[in-house]
C-alpha cells in the first residue's frame, strides 16, 4: 500500500483551514494514523514508547564499552566522574535525536536484515548523538548564562560542578562520543562516513553559534535581525545536529546514503529545522516552564529569534522605540512589555500561521522522495515535531 500515493497535498485543502470542526493539519493526522496503522506488513512499524524504553536500556551497555578504555581503568575516579558527567547531562530530555537515529534504521532497513546487533549498533548510534547534543549544551548555557536546564540546574551551576569544571567536563563529553565511536564501528566500512558526520555536524553548529552570539553583541543593533540571518542561523545551529545527523546515521547503517538519499535528507532536514527553531521560539516566549524544564530568556539576551525579527518587521516607529529600549534587557518589567508588544503586533497568529505554510511545504517535499519507506520515515519525523507542541 503506496501511503504517500493515496494521500496527496492536492487532496489537502491548505493546512489552517478550518473543515467542520477540526483544522486541515488535524485531518491530515488523523488520516496520517488511519493509513499507517494499515500500512502493509512489509513497514517497519516505529513503537516510539517501546523503543523509548529499550534505547535506555541500552546505555548502560554503551558506558561500559566505554569504561573498558585503558585510562579509565588505571584511575576509577575518573571512570566515575565520567560516568556522573554523561548521566547528569543525557538524561532528562526528550532523547528526540538518539530515538530518530533508530527510527530512521528501523524505518528503511529491510526486515530480513534486521538484528539485535544492528539494534545494538543503531542505539549506540543514538546515543552518540544525545552525547554530542549534550557536549554544546554544556557550552551553550554557560555562553547563554542559562539557570535551568530539564527542570535542574544547568551542569555549570552545580555546587559540585562550577564553570571550569563544566568547560573540562565538555572536552570529556566530546571525547566520550569519539570513543564510543571507535569501540563500536573501528571496522565497519562506514567507520570514516559516521566520524564525518559527526564533526562536520559540531563544525556546522559551532557556525551557527558563531552567527547567534556575534548578532548578540551588536546591542541595540538590530540591522543583523533579518529572516535571511535567522534562516542562516537556524539552518547551522539546529537543522544539522537536529535532523539530518540522526536521519544521515541511520540511512548509513542501512546502507542507504547515496547521492538521492542525501539530497532528500538534506533538504527535508533543513526545513524541519526551520520548523523546530520557529517552534523552540515560540515555546521560549508562550511556553510553561513546568511543562518545558527551561526558563525564557530570548528576550533578556536579546536572542535573534523568530519572534523579535518578525516583530521588527511589523514595528511602527513608536513599536521600535520601545523594542529598542526593553528588548536585551533583564528587567522584569521590560520582558513584560516586549510581550505586551509581541501580542499588540499580533506575533501569535502571525505565527501561527507560517508555521502552518511551513508544515504544508514539508508535506509536499516528502511527496516527491521516491521511496516508499523513506516517505513514511519522513512523515513519522514530521509527525513527531509537530506534535511535541500541539
Amino acid at each position: 500500500m503506496n501511503i504517500c500515493r493515496k494521500l496527496t497535498t492536492s487532496s489537502l485543502p491548505a493546512v489552517g483551514k478550518r473543515i467542520g470542526n477540526v483544522t486541515a493539519k488535524e485531518l491530515f493526522d488523523s488520516t496520517f494514523q488511519r493509513l499507517y496503522s494499515s500500512a502493509s506488513t512489509n513497514s517497519n512499524k516505529f513503537d516510539l514508547n517501546k523503543e523509548r524504553v529499550e534505547f535506555h536500556n541500552a546505555l548502560p551497555g554503551v558506558i561500559d564499552i566505554l569504561a573498558k578504555h585503558e585510562k579509565f581503568q588505571e584511575m576509577p575516579e575518573a571512570d566515575k566522574w565520567m560516568r556522573n558527567v554523561l548521566n547528569g547531562n543525557i538524561f532528562g530530555g526528550k532523547n528526540m535525536r538518539g530515538l530518530t537515529t533508530v527510527m530512521s534504521y528501523k524505518m528503511i532497513e529491510k526486515p530480513e536484515n534486521i538484528t539485535e546487533e544492528t539494534l545494538r549498533l543503531a542505539r549506540t548510534l543514538g546515543w552518540c548523538a544525545e552525547i554530542l547534543q549534550a557536549y554544546c549544551l554544556v557550552l551553550d548555557d554557560i555562553a547563554d548564562g542559562s539557570i535551568t536546564r530539564r527542570g535542574m540546574p544547568c551542569w555549570y551551576r552545580r555546587e559540585d560542578v562550577g564553570i571550569a569544571n563544566a568547560v573540562n567536563d565538555a572536552t570529556l563529553i566530546h571525547y566520550c562520543l569519539l570513543q564510543i565511536l571507535r569501540a563500536n564501528f573501528e571496522k565497519s566500512p562506514n567507520y570514516v562516513n559516521y566520524f564525518h558526520n559527526f564533526n562536520e555536524t559540531l563544525f556546522y553548529t559551532s557556525l551557527g553559534q558563531y552567527l547567534d552570539i556575534m548578532t548578540g553583541l551588536s546591542k541595540k543593533n538590530y540591522s543583523l535581525f533579518t529572516m535571511e540571518h535567522y534562516d542562516a542561523i537556524v539552518k547551522h545551529k539546529s537543522a544539522y545536529y537536529t535532523y539530518k545527523l540522526p536521519i544521515s546515521l541511520g540511512f548509513m547503517l542501512a546502507n542507504r546514503y547515496n547521492e538521492e538519499t542525501h539530497e532528500d535528507v538534506d533538504d527535508i532536514s533543513m526545513k524541519l529545522g526551520r520548523l523546530f527553531q520557529m517552534q523552540d521560539d515560540y515555546i521560549d516566549c508562550y511556553g510553561d516552564e513546568n511543562m518545558t524544564g527551561k526558563t525564557g530568556s530570548d528576550i533578556q539576551e536579546g536572542k535573534c529569534s523568530w519572534l523579535a525579527v518578525k516583530a521588527l518587521q511589523h514595528c511602527k516607529p513608536n513599536h521600535r522605540a520601545v523594542f529598542t529600549v526593553c528588548y536585551g534587557s533583564k528587567e522584569p518589567a521590560h520582558i513584560e512589555r516586549i510581550k505586551v508588544l509581541y501580542n499588540q503586533l499580533k506575533i501569535p497568529q502571525l505565527y501561527k500561521k507560517e508555521e502552518n505554510e511551513i508544515y504544508n511545504k514539508i508535506v509536499q517535499r516528502i511527496q516527491n522522495v521516491s521511496s516508499e519507506s523513506e516517505r513514511e520515515l519522513f512523515l513519522q519525523v514530521l509527525h513527531d515535531t509537530y506534535g511535541r507542541k500541539h
